[in-house]
This record gives structure tokens, sequence and C-alpha cells, in this order.
């Protein structure tokens, strides 16, 4: 008997069952809460299998659900959000054979046990071998409906538990979109004006918010770089705009919310454990290959063509025994002091961004034991006179989030400025990245600021053949007290994408996305541990490129 007509029968039959015994029940009994279990139970049973079990490939849904498709959703009620403890994991069988494709089918339920009938909810599904120290990424494809179908490929034999996340609910990412729409970033940045002993704060926005005059901001677009960037003049008339000296911003939000959306808000900064389902399934994986692993390609990481780096391929590596392996090309790069001074010779090594950026750079000090000068956002050029490289930092343009420290105004740079300010002959390697920061305002804002990147490396490229770029993509981290969620990471990516397909053929895009995922929750300052094998990553697909 297929699923359907088991299903069918069971409903048919219980049904009748319940029926009778409403007659004979009335609602104040013991007898009626043990009803109502049934119904409850039965309810539960019928959606054992997902929506698709006619589709064998359902992996056809989307990775994330659009704007669009979102603000159409349901009003906020914590009683209807996804509850990790309720929900389902399952899988048609518990054996698989090397290379294998492993399908896992989660439904959504919320906390009174009822089904999710609408997609939106931002799941991170991966496999792991605790023992061995293996890990790798699955994908989840989300089919609108409250189900999710997550594909796992058998990369080791052995053992594997694959494990569910509720990383963001859709009502969090719904009111997070409504917040741009009304503040235009959820955390708010400060302008420092100084005069002498005079100083004032006001606050400052990508937009000039439309209830208030435009006459009372300071324009200071040409200051950003060319990108929008607006604060309140100072009350004090003897403060004029010309005298902003520093920015700051908190760390929270400034805006004032009522009981029911700070709880919103705050779903993705509590303890990740209870949003782990706790319903995970265990698999066994063949050697059918006569192998122990799955084959890696026989291409060196600084041959492999930048073009192959930009295909959405998953996973595009794992962990085995706690060390990144790339499913895309071969490790070539021997991780010695020597081989980075000889890729760095006569170069810098540009490393814009953020703090997730001055983790690379500081990686990279304490692997070839030369001092690191930074601190904070301050931009920061250290160069080893002995081996003649440079390694250099500086945060991108506004919007960025100083937090409580007080940074002088020529403390961001747009990346653009550095393109546009290397030589003809330069042999550099600028790695762009930009993502931490922009997850606090609408992604379109991020799709602005990559955009503007564009003339700037079309002119670059043209002009200087010995130049080396790459791309750093998102990463996926877990939880952050600060609100930031990485739930955005994919839209980045898919941006980066877009906007420079047509550079795929000449830059390398740093795909740290699978890795991040593989690695379970984590900060998204990830271990200094992990940043050292991301860094040697990205030495081994830069360094020696013809």
């Amino acid at each position: 008997m297929n699923i359907n007509k088991r299903k069918a029968c069971v409903f048919i039959g219980v049904t009748i069952w319940c029926g009778l015994c409403v007659i004979y029940m009335t609602k104040g009994s013991i007898k009626y809460s043990l009803l109502t279990i049934s119904q409850s139970s039965l309810f539960r049973f019928l959606h054992r299998w997902p929506n698709t079990t006619n589709n064998d490939a359902a992996t056809g849904g989307p990775l994330y659900l659009k704007e669009e498709t979102l603000r159409k959703g349901p009003k906020y009620n914590v009683s209807k959000f996804a509850d990790a403890n309720k929900s389902l994991m399952y899988l048609k069988r518990k054996s698989y054979s090397l290379g294998d494709l492993i399908q896992v089918h989660i439904d959504l339920y919320d906390s009174q046990g009822k089904r999710k009938k609408t997609g939106g909810d931002f799941l991170r599904v991966w496999m792991e071998d605790t023992k061995n120290s293996n890990s790798v990424s699955g994908q989840v494809f989300d089919h609108n409906n409250g189900s999710y179908t997550a594909v796992v490929k058998a990369v080791w034999v052995g053992h594997g538990t694959i494990r569910a996340f509720i990383a963001t609910r859709r009502e969090e990412i719904v009111y997070y979109y409504k917040i741009f729409e009304k503040y235009t970033s959820l955390w708010i940045t400060y302008a420092i004006f100084r005069k002498n002993k005079l100083q004032e704060t006001s606050r400052c926005s990508i937009t000039v918010p439309g209830e208030e005059k435009s006459g009372s901001w300071c324009n200071f677009t040409m200051a950003n770089n060319g990108f929008p960037w607006y604060c309140l003049k100072p009350k004090n008339k003897q403060l004029t705009c010309r005298m902003w000296t520093y920015s700051t911003s908190g760390l929270t939000f400034a805006y004032k919310l009522n009981t029911n959306e700070d709880g919103v808000t705050r779903w993705s900064s509590r303890d990740p454990a209870p949003d782990m389902l706790p319903k995970f399934v265990n698999v066994s994986i063949e050697n059918a290959k006569e192998s122990s692993t799955e084959a890696f390609s026989q291409v060196a990481c600084n041959k492999l063509p930048p073009k192959v780096t930009w295909q959405r391929k998953s996973p595009n590596g794992y962990f085995l025994h706690g060390k990144w392996h790339s499913l895309l090309c071969t490790d070539t790069l021997p991780r010695t002091m020597d081989a980075y001074r000889q890729c760095l010779k006569g170069r810098t090594l540009w490393l814009p961004g953020d703090s997730t950026s001055t983790q690379f750079k500081i990686s990279l000090h304490n692997f070839l034991k030369f001092k690191s000068h930074s601190y904070g956002h301050l931009p920061t050029t250290d160069t080893d006179s002995e081996y003649n490289f440079s390694i250099s930092f500086h945060a991108h343009e506004l919007p960025f989030y100083h937090g409580k420290s007080h940074y002088s105004r020529s403390s961001n740079l747009a990346e653009h400025i550095v393109l546009d300010h290397l030589s003809n002959t330069t042999k550099d390697i600028v790695v762009l990245y930009l993502y931490v920061h922009f997850t606090l305002v609408h992604p379109d804002v991020f799709r602005q600021h990559v955009r503007r990147l564009v003339p700037s490396v079309k002119n670059l490229l043209g002009r200087a053949p010995n130049v080396t770029l790459a791309v750093r993509g998102p990463h996926a981290f877990f939880r952050s007290r600060k609100r930031l969620l990485s739930y955005w990471g994919l839209q980045y990516a898919d941006i980066w994408h877009e906007e420079f397909a047509s550079f795929q053929d000449k830059i390398v895009y740093l795909d740290f996305w699978d890795f991040s995922i593989a690695l379970g929750p984590n900060d998204f300052h990830l271990p200094g541990k992990k940043v050292n094998q991301m860094v040697h990553h990205m030495m081994s697909l830069l360094c020696d490129r013809d």
C-alpha cells in the first residue's frame, strides 16, 4: 500500500472513531482531553511525509524566499512561530553509498503542534561525524508550505549524523524589512561635531527620513566617496557641518518597540540550543567506490580557472579530520612562511572590509611572525621590510558601525577608491569584501555598493594586467546578541554573482559559505584556527596565479 492510501485509510478510520467519541463526551471531561491528544497525534502522523512525496527531485524550491513573498506573511503570533521541539526531520532510508545525495525532509510545526503552512523560515543543515572531526554542509530548499528539503552529499565512509537548526524565523525577517523601510537601519550611527571645547552628537542615516525637513541635515555624500550619507545638523549654531570629526554607533536597536515587536527581534539573539531540532537522523555510508572519501579534484588551486570558483557547486568542500578539503581543486601551496613570503614579495595584499577582514590580517601576521599594528577599525598598512611585502586593512565606507569607540571620519574608505588609486604596473592582490555591517540595512543598499565597484574593476583590469583580484563571499554564522543575521548572506552571494557576471573569468570568488555551514553554530567572528584554514585556502587560490 502506498503512502497516500495509508494516510487516507488512517484518516477515515480515526475520523469515524473521533466522531463517535464526540457524541458521548463533553468538553470539560478528561476523556475530551484524551480525544484532543488523539486528534493531534493523527495530524502529526498524516504529515510524517513531505508534501512533495511524488517528487523525488524535491529540491525544486528556492534557497530563500524573496521579500515580496515574505511580506505577504501572517501577523506576529509567537505561538505560531516554528518550534524546533515539535518539528520533524526524516529520511526515506538510512543507508547510502559514497557520493550519494542524501535527501532530508523537514516539516516545521508551531508550539501548539500545528503544522506550518508557509515558508520563509531559514534553516541550516549539516552532517557531522564528531568522533573523526568530519563535517559537510547541506543545502536547504524552501517549498513555501512549511516543508523543506535538505540535500547532503555523502563524502566519507562510515557514520554521519545530520542536524538541522532554525537559524532565523520568517516573522523576524519580515519585521526587519519593516524596520529598514521605516528607519533605514537596525542600529543608529552618529556623527560627532567638534570645535575647540564645543562638541555635539547627532544621528546619521543613508537617507533623509521623509517626515523630517531636508534642510536640517548635513549632506556628507561626497565625504562618503559618493554613497548617500546624511547627519542631522548640530543644534549649536557655532558648530557647522564642516566640523564633523568622528563617527560612532550603538550596538543594538535604538528604536522604541512594543513588547511583541521586541520579542520578535530577539529570537536570533537567544541561546541557539532550543532551536536545534532534537530529532536528528543518523546514516551509514558504505564504501562503493573502493575509497573512504569523495575524490578530490586534481586541478591545482592556483590553476583553477576563475570562472569555476563562481560556479554554485555545493558542497564545494568538507572537513576531514578537522581539515578543510576543497572539492574544486587540490591545494599545492605549502603552508610555510617561505611559500607565503614568495607569494607576497613585492606586493601589497589588500584586505578591506570589517573586523572579519582584520581576522585575516592578524592570522597572516601571526603565521609570518611580523608585528601587526592593527587596532579596531583603524586603517593600517604593515610592511615587512626584510621580505618586501605589505598587508593593508581599512574599514569600508559608511554605513559602518564603529560601536562606542570614536573613529575619525577618515577611517572609512570605499573599496572602489583603492582600485582607482592602484598603478597600471601593480602586482598587488586585492580581496574585495563587504558583508557583516551591511546586514543591518536593506539588501538593496548592499547591491548599490557592489554595483559601484563595477566600473572601477573594469578600469583596473583593462589597465593593470598583473593585478590579482578576488571577491570574498559571505560566511554563515548562527547567533549574535547584537541581532546581526547571516540570513542575508545567500542574497549577498547572489548579488555578487549578478553584478560581477562579466568579470567571472578574471576574478576569483572565495566561497566560504559551505565552509562555515559545516562548522555548526559559530559567532560571526569565526574561531582563530578556522580563520587560519580560510586564509590558507585563499592563499592557495591566489598565489602564483598566471
